[in-house]
């Protein structure tokens, strides 16, 4: 279940800590996707709450408009409640969550960090913290490039369902300079998307400019989609494919990862 432990958040709480607040709270964190309507009784199981205190805050909530009751007798979460949930998706924006650890991660690694969302069948450049180690190539924010022969695209991809990826693949078929990365049937992308499943991260090695690697891995949301990929850019000169994957792999699925957790995102993979 997702509502916390009242009790725990009492005990852990700090000085000026409100209870009621913190009780009310625990209400409206009782309901989910599968629990839209929830009586007296189980709300107080799920929130960890006495019955009478339960229906006190189930009574001020409902004339507060967060709640409201069902012709059953129980009650779910009110239209009000999504004037909060607005609020913080405005201000939950992709590029602000993130920037702070993109900037984070290049002053670790000295390395050029890039952010990009899916855009039909490419990717479009939403953040870029450039170093001069880079090789010279022209992109920038609202940059557009492919997803079947960069690092960011196959991230992108391996989070797309397997029938967005086979329409995707179809619909690349039959244009020659994709042939290399497609494979037959598409089976070199798929056994590459595979493999970004098992290790968290997809790699390029030059196959977008002569003399660029890059490693990438995907951003969830709450939900566990993938609406971002974030990658390291590096010359192939300085840096090899095994340091890529065994130096920057961990940073960037690191980072990754945080700025799903910041997304509200909490089932991610172990980093490996």
């Amino acid at each position: 279940s997702t509502y916390r432990n009242i009790k725990q958040q009492m005990t852990a709480g700090p000085k000026n800590f409100v209870t009621a607040l913190a009780r009310g709270i625990s209400i409206l964190e009782a309901f989910d996707e599968l629990h839209p309507e929830l009586g007296i009784t189980q709300l107080s199981e799920r929130a960890g709450l006495a019955k009478t205190t339960t229906f006190r805050l189930v009574q001020t909530l409902t004339f507060l408009r967060y709640l409201v009751s069902t012709p059953g007798g129980k009650y779910r979460l009110g239209p009000r409640i999504l004037s909060l949930g607005y609020a913080v998706l405005q201000t939950m924006d992709l590029k602000c969550t993130a920037e702070p650890y993109l900037k984070a991660l290049s002053d670790a690694c000295g390395e050029t960090v890039n952010m990009a969302v899916l855009d039909g069948d490419e990717l479009v450049y939403i953040e870029r913290f450039k170093t001069q180690q880079i090789v010279n190539i022209n992109l920038h924010v609202g940059s557009r490039l492919p997803l079947y022969n960069t690092a960011m695209g196959r991230a992108l991809l391996s989070g797309q369902t397997k029938e967005w990826t086979r329409a995707y693949i179809d619909r690349h078929m039959k244009y020659p300079e994709t042939s290399p990365f497609l494979g037959p049937h598409g089976e070199h992308l798929l056994t590459a998307l595979r493999i970004v499943n098992e290790k968290g991260y997809a790699v390029n090695d030059q196959e977008l400019a002569k003399g660029l690697r890059s490693i990438a891995a995907p951003v969830r949301d709450s939900k566990g989609n993938a609406v971002a990929a974030i990658n390291i850019a590096v010359p192939s000169a300085r840096v090899t494919l095994h340091m890529l994957k065994t130096r920057y792999g961990p940073l960037v699925l690191k980072t990754a990862h945080s700025i799903s957790e910041a997304l509200g995102f909490h089932r991610y993979r172990s980093i490996r």
